[in-house]
């Protein structure tokens, strides 16, 4: 037996084994036997000898197997008979079987193939021609159709001629059940003679009357013909035979068609029947009700089959001979059964003029109704061309397609609410009566073809055309019009905003589902699409030329704010749970990651590799998609070789082949925007550019690019300073977190060279000798030496902050180390960025100098180059005074230095001040917070226009110096911090009238950016200048008294940036707050006797009064407006440390808004701010704690516990609210002005609605009586406005019903909160708030007993204009009357009530209507059937207001004739 190899034999083993088997010759128990096919001819097979020769084998032939190439091991096909009986192959063997050939020793393979393989040559030498020279040619048989009758598969018949049915297809029991009569072939021979035409034609070739559309058999006519009824035409039209129901379904699976017949027949019958039985009104009822439970296309096509067909009557010259339909039908089933009909030749002369004389016509009423049986015969127009005979392929004319040649007819005129906008290929408007000529291809559309363009609805239909240039060219319309929309040059005006509705319409999916197309012109056309629509052209380039600028590498969020959807159950709806196209409605960019659009990049840019366009938008796409917001970027990251393909393709290491000023070949070349999107990535976060560092070596691109002067590199010189400003931004980037700084000790040497050639550096504008080309080449010098400066910057920052982490490392114990990590120090110190200061202070000396010198205007790239040289030495500075090797001596002496030979020179020059002045010419003071570009909520931009600099926001435009500004003002006060003697030095820029003059128009227009635009981000850099403008003026003060008279603007500046700074700058409000806005010398007027000066003011005010006026001033007794005025400032610490309370809630954000202003590489986490909202701090943020408190007690009271007294920690707080309050109203009122007047009294409501007895304090109402006062005032109360919405709250109304409730319950009719209850009612105001207090809330007017000259509100308020609601006027006497209303409870209210009624009862007015005057007289009556006869004089007898009267007006001593006249016409009624 046979041993089996067991595990862990090795390969010998086997071997041995094998023999050992192979020796003993045992059969094995297994054998392959292969079967022969029974299909196949076994008498051809033969066993071949084997040979041991080279064998030559057939090509396609498996030498292993035998059989032909592709053959398998499936069944062979069937052969059909005549293929089985084919003679044997001969001399070839069986057909697959294998050939061997024997070769001499010496043979060619070649011959020997030759003298065996002859079957070609047989068979090609006996390929032999049929001689047709006597056979008969026959024309094809004309047809009297331009195309066959359409057959229907529904209307087969089934066996014919009592032959049994045979299992055919539906087609061909249609085919042989029809004639070839149907088809417009008469079986009749051709002759000269008429063709006769069988009676179940409607068609007459050769009569003289025209042939119409209506003429000619349509679907249902052949229909009719195929159920062999046996009958004619004019039988078939008879009421007699159904119509519309024909029957044809029974005919065909019906046995026995005389019963189908007959069953049809009967059918009909009832019908016909039922019809009789029934009136016209009910026929027509039942019309009525088919007409809307059927489709319109039924409806009409079921009319149109019970519309009868005229009948020709036949002239006398030509009168068809026809049979039986019966008799015509065998003939023609015999036909269709024979061999091929046999006609005589015609002549084509011959044939061409009968075809010729056959001319169709087209009438609107084709397969309708004829009136009378009759048409009135219309002969066609002239043709625009005429026909000649001996053209080819003429012989039918085909008016319909000759009228193509038409001249266009003129486009209609323009419509009064404007027309359709059509485009040109540009994407451009095309006026309706341009003159373009039809070659430009701009009349090919279906609608309207006389007027050029084309609408977007065709482009879009354009777009999905099954032909690859059509859609290209509608995309790439597309793509221009969403470009020329963008730029707002679309060539006219459009009535409403082009690109919302292009969303709207769903040209975002269009171009995703195009995006996947395998057409390469497509994809291109979809590319250049999305870049269009997601890309504004101006956007980069401006954040560009801004990203030198102090904090310009910081990066705006480009997300919209979309509000918080809920559901039903008021849970929130996640974007998961969207559809995409609600999606898209709110974040395209939302939208586009969900729809894979990153991985289809990423396979275009890798697989497809388009050209250098395609892949140019693609990266500016992918830009845009990061700058989204982080998560976008963390799409992009995560996406597989997505960035893997940048860094390889776009971001060449080793050499690349230099090409033209046009980049033809975008691969293995170093793109830009490859390198710009390595950096936006960076600004997102630092772990994005750790992992660009660490996992694509983003550093060896920079330094590839970076370390090479841009005039060796192989590529266009503005495209080379480009690249290598490029990688400088991107090595800045990296080193604001603290990274990529061992790079800066491999290049000193290199930088240190940088710096040696810009102290040769000019930034004085170049004069006219030299050309345009070098004039560009030294702007991006600059800018590239601008770059630089910034980067070198950074490394200041980095190298400063290495002290400070080594001293929290050291006081770190090792516990908190290990539960909390800090960053280690940076690889570099101070040491390694202590030899730069040298060269940049020369820098900057020159550069500065030149300005002083210059009277011309620098350009925009010397400005940002002096900015940054500036900022340099400013942070030098900053991180100098950290340093253990600081002396304190030198330092000084180099600030003297700085101050005296340069600063000072320049701020007095006339350089400075043009920089000032285009301070106020580039204010955002100037903008109204609204973009003049198209503004897309979903996918916001910044609204840059790309050559228009009109068009961008004022303080980034080309010409704008903020950002040189920014620089100067931070070395100034950089300096004045460390040397606080030369403070005085700067005085005269302080009370310069430049930089007053900018300040006043800043306080006199506040701007408030708007939440929705995201343009408004563009004020930051603004916000700088004004913070150390600001900062300036508070290190100044300090040493020098006579800037004081300052002290109001530059305080109203302060306060108005606080209310302008946005998300991000926390650390400016913190700032502000703690330094500036509470500090004495910014609010010198409690230090010049201001408190007392009121006091003195009030007392001549007293004295100048009128004894009759009304005062306030018996109504309280308390401490004066100077006394209140001297405590407010007194407590100025005090109310500093409720608001920074307040407002430090947000730690969080303010520990990242510090680490940023204050360059801390090592806690800047991102450069990306957090997402725009508009302001920061609201405009009533001074009313903010009794907010909060209003909304905290509200809580508590919803938890069930009652407010009932508060401690005095919350009272005081209340208090210097307050007292704030009062003080900025007293001192800077013009800076709360922005304030709604409205808004103001419902903050001061929650004083009222918190608590009980609140308002009643000593400390609280002794600040609510001034500030009343202070509200009361005839401008402040002509500004006051409740008809309007108030901001932060969302009903009013609904709040003052929550004080008329808290007034009826807790004011024991306190005069204080009776003035504001009555504040909402003046006669100006809505007549619902006057309803709230006299209808729903009467138990008010019983406690509203405020007396009428204490009153501090204006009485003629309550009574003029006259109340013309006739409701509210009887709601007046019905108070009065019923005694709801009494002049010893309330006086006013008694005063007001009294008044309307008179005026509104006898006032005649030219508008008064039949009810109006009714009501008059109804309620005459009752005032006559009043039984208080007083009130009923006061009435009737009202004369006007009056306050030296206890009542408050006079009566007529006796009643006017002309209401005498009233009252006896309401009697006589």
């Amino acid at each position: 037996m046979i041993r089996r190899p067991k595990p862990g034999e090795s390969e010998e083993d086997l071997l041995r084994l094998q023999e050992e088997f192979l020796a003993r010759e045992v059969a094995s128990s297994a054998n392959v036997v292969k079967k022969g096919d029974k299909r196949k001819n076994v008498a051809g097979t033969a066993q071949q000898n084997r040979v041991e020769k080279d064998v030559v084998q057939l090509p396609g032939a498996d030498p292993s197997s035998g059989l032909p190439m592709g053959a398998t091991s499936d069944p062979p096909k069937k052969k059909s008979k005549f293929r089985s009986s084919r003679p044997a192959a001969g001399d070839y063997g069986v057909r697959g079987q294998r050939i061997e050939i024997d070769l001499d020793r010496d043979e060619d393979p070649e011959v020997a193939m030759e003298r065996h393989d002859t079957h070609i040559t047989s068979v090609l030498s006996k390929i032999m021609e049929h001689d047709t020279s006597n056979a008969a040619v026959h024309l094809p048989r004309g047809t009297t159709q331009g195309f066959p009758t359409a057959l229907h598969r529904g209307h087969t018949t089934g066996a014919q001629n009592g032959k049994p049915h045979k299992k055919r297809s539906l087609f061909a029991q249609q085919f042989e059940s029809s004639t070839s009569n149907q088809f417009g072939v008469s079986t009749e021979p051709q002759s000269e003679q008429p063709i006769r035409a069988p009676v179940s034609s409607s068609i007459q070739p050769h009569s003289t009357h025209p042939m119409r559309v209506s003429d000619l058999p349509m679907a249902s006519s052949s229909v009719e013909e195929n159920m062999e009824m046996g009958e004619s035409i004019a039988a078939e039209s008879s009421p007699q035979e159904p119509h519309v129901i024909s029957g044809a379904g029974l005919l065909q699976g019906s046995l026995d068609p005389e019963r189908a017949r007959k069953d049809i027949q009967q059918i009909h019958q009832e019908n016909l029947g039922r019809l009789s039985a029934m009136s016209e009104e009910e026929i027509l009822q039942e019309q009525q009700k088919l007409r809307q439970m059927l489709d319109p296309n039924l409806l009409k096509f079921l009319q149109s089959k019970g519309t009868s067909k005229p009948t020709q009557k036949p002239t006398s010259s030509s009168t068809p001979t026809s049979k039986p339909q019966a008799d015509s039908e065998n003939d023609s089933m015999d036909t269709e059964s024979s061999a091929p009909m046999a006609t005589e030749p015609i002549p084509e002369e011959k044939m061409t003029q009968e075809t010729s004389k056959q001319r169709v016509h087209f009438d609107d009423n084709a397969g309708g109704g004829v009136d009378d049986g009759k048409k009135e015969e219309q002969e066609p127009d002239e043709p625009p061309i005429e026909v000649k005979k001996e053209w080819v392929n003429m012989n039918k004319v085909e008016s319909d397609k000759i009228s193509w040649l038409k001249d266009m007819p003129k486009p209609s005129a323009k419509a009064k609410e404007g027309y359709q906008a059509r485009f040109d290929f540009n994407g451009m408007l095309v006026a309706r009566d341009a003159d373009i000529p039809v070659r430009e291809g701009l009349h090919h559309h279906g609608e309207e073809q006389e007027v050029p363009g084309y609408s977007l609805e065709e482009l879009f239909t354009l777009s999905r055309s099954s032909v690859v240039q059509q859609r290209v060219l509608a995309l790439q319309t597309l793509a221009r019009v969403l470009y020329n929309c963008r730029i707002s040059d679309i060539g006219g005006e459009l009535m409403e905003p082009l690109v919302p509705k292009l969303l709207e319409a769903g040209v975002l999916f269009l171009f995703r589902w195009s995006l996947d197309d395998v057409n390469e012109g497509v994809i291109t056309a979809c590319i250049e699409g999305l870049a269009a629509l997601l890309i504004q052209p101006g956007d980069e380039s401006t954040s560009d030329r801004v990203f030198s600028w102090y904090q310009g590498s910081e990066t705006t969020p480009m997300r919209p704010v979309v509000e918080d959807e809920e559901d039903e159950s008021g849970q929130k709806i996640e974007d998961k749970e969207k559809s995409d196209p609600q999606l898209a409605s709110q974040d395209v960019i939302k939208a586009l990651l969900r729809m894979s659009v990153l991985e289809r990049l990423r396979y275009i840019l890798e697989v497809v590799r388009p050209p250098a366009p395609v892949v140019l938008n693609a990266l500016a796409i992918l830009i845009r998609i990061a700058r989204h917001s982080q998560e976008a970027t963390h799409e992009i990251m995560k996406c597989p070789r997505l960035m893997q393909t940048v860094f390889a393709e776009f971001l060449p290491l080793a050499s690349w082949k230099s090409q033209g000023d046009v980049v033809s070949e975008a691969y293995n070349y170093p793109l830009i925007p490859a390198l710009k999107l390595a950096r936006v990535i960076c600004q997102n976060g630092r772990h994005f550019a750790a992992t660009l560092l660490a996992k694509y070596n983003l550093m060896s691109v920079v330094v590839r690019y970076a370390s090479m002067e841009p005039v060796d590199m192989p590529m266009n010189i503005g495209e080379a300073f480009q690249l290598s400003t490029e990688a400088f931004r991107v090595w800045q980037v990296c080193v604001s977190y603290g990274l990529a700084c061992d790079t800066y000790r491999d290049l000193y040497p290199l930088l240190m060279q940088q710096l040696q050639v810009f102290q040769r550096l000019s930034i004085l504008p170049l004069d006219s000798t030299h050309d345009a080309s070098a004039k560009a080449a030294n702007r991006l010098q600059m800018t590239r030496a601008c770059t630089v400066l910034s980067m070198l910057e950074g490394v200041i920052h980095v190298a400063g902050s290495a002290v400070i982490l080594q001293q929290k490392q050291t006081m770190r114990s090792d516990e908190q180390s290990q539960q909390h990590p800090r960053a280690p120090p940076p690889p570099i110190d101070w040491s390694h960025v202590s030899g730069l200061m040298s060269p940049l202070e020369l820098c900057a000396k020159r550069w500065l100098g030149e300005m002083t010198n210059c009277s011309d205007v620098l350009e925009a790239e010397a400005l940002s180059l002096v900015g940054s040289s500036l900022n340099f030495l400013a942070s030098v500075y900053e991180n100098w005074t950290r340093q253990p090797s600081y002396s304190p001596v030198d330092c000084l002496q180099h600030i003297e230095e700085l101050v005296t030979r340069l600063l000072v020179p320049f701020m007095t020059s006339t350089s400075f001040y043009s920089v000032v002045c285009n301070l106020k010419s580039h204010s955002s003071v100037s903008h109204d917070g609204n973009s003049s570009l198209p503004i897309i909520s979903a996918l916001p931009d910044f609204s840059c226009h790309p050559e228009d600099q009109s068009l961008v926001y004022p303080c980034v435009k080309q010409t704008s110096s903020y950002g040189f500004a920014a620089g100067l003002l931070r070395l100034v006060t950089t300096l004045l911090k460390i040397h606080k003697g030369m403070a005085a030095k700067f005085c005269p820029i302080i009370e310069s009238t430049y930089v007053t003059e900018y300040l006043k128009a800043v306080c006199k227009h506040p701007h408030q950016s708007s939440a929705s635009q995201l343009v408004g981000s563009w004020a930051r850099y603004e916000h700088h200048v004004l913070y150390y403008l600001v900062k300036l003026y508070y290190h100044v003060a300090q040493q020098s008294e006579s800037c004081h008279q300052y002290s109001i603007l530059y305080h109203s500046t302060a306060l108005v940036l606080l209310t302008s700074l946005q998300s991000g700058q926390e650390h400016y409000v913190h700032d502000l707050l703690s330094t500036v806005l509470f500090h004495t010398d910014f609010l010198a007027e409690g230090r010049i006797g201001d408190p007392i000066a009121s006091d003195l003011a009030d007392m001549l005010t007293m004295n100048g009064k009128e004894e009759t006026a009304p005062s306030t001033n018996s109504s309280h007794q308390g401490p004066t407006r100077g006394e209140l005025l001297q405590d407010a400032y007194d407590h100025l610490g005090s109310i500093r440390h409720l608001y920074m309370v307040y407002f430090g809630a947000a730690a969080q954000a303010l520990t990242r808004s510090r680490a940023r202003s204050l360059h801390q590489p090592h806690d800047i986490d991102t450069l990306s701010l957090p997402e725009f909202t508009g302001p920061l701090v609201p405009m009533d943020w001074i009313f903010l704690p009794l907010l909060h408190l209003y909304v905290e007690a509200q809580k508590a009271e919803m938890l069930g516990k009652t407010v009932k007294s508060f401690p005095p920690h919350i009272l005081a707080s209340i208090t210097d609210t307050l007292r704030w309050v009062f003080m900025l109203e007293t001192w800077r009122p013009k800076c709360l002005q922005m304030v709604p007047q409205a808004a103001k009294v419902a903050r001061l409501y929650c004083i009222f609605l918190t608590g009980n007895d609140l308002f009643m304090e000593d400390a609280v109402s002794g600040f609510l009586w001034p500030i009343l006062r202070i509200y009361t005032q005839p401008e402040y109360l002509k500004a006051l406005d409740f008809n309007v919405p108030v901001p932060g709250v969302a009903s009013f109304h609904d709040l003052y019903m929550s004080i008329l409730t808290q007034y009826e319950a807790v004011s024991f009719g306190n005069r204080l909160f009776a003035h504001f209850i009555l504040l909402p009612i003046q006669q100006q105001f809505n007549p619902s708030l006057r309803k709230a207090v006299w209808f729903d809330r009467v138990g008010v007017l019983r406690s509203l007993g405020l007396p009428l000259r204490e009153c501090a509100i204006p009485l003629t308020n309550f009574l003029e204009p006259k109340e013309t609601n006739p409701e509210l006027v009887e709601i007046y006497l019905g108070c009065v009357a019923s005694g709801s209303v009494r002049p010893s409870w309330s006086p006013v209210m008694y005063l007001v009530a009294v008044s309307h009624l008179s005026k509104f009862l006898f006032t005649r007015d030219n508008l008064d209507q039949v009810e109006a005057v009714r009501l008059k007289l109804k309620m005459i009556r009752q005032v006559l059937a009043l039984k208080d006869k007083v009130l009923q004089q006061q009435i009737l007898q009202y004369q006007g207001l009056d306050l030296t009267q206890p009542l408050g007006f006079n009566l007529y001593p006796q009643l006017p004739l002309e209401r005498l006249e009233i009252l006896q016409a309401a009697e006589k009624r």
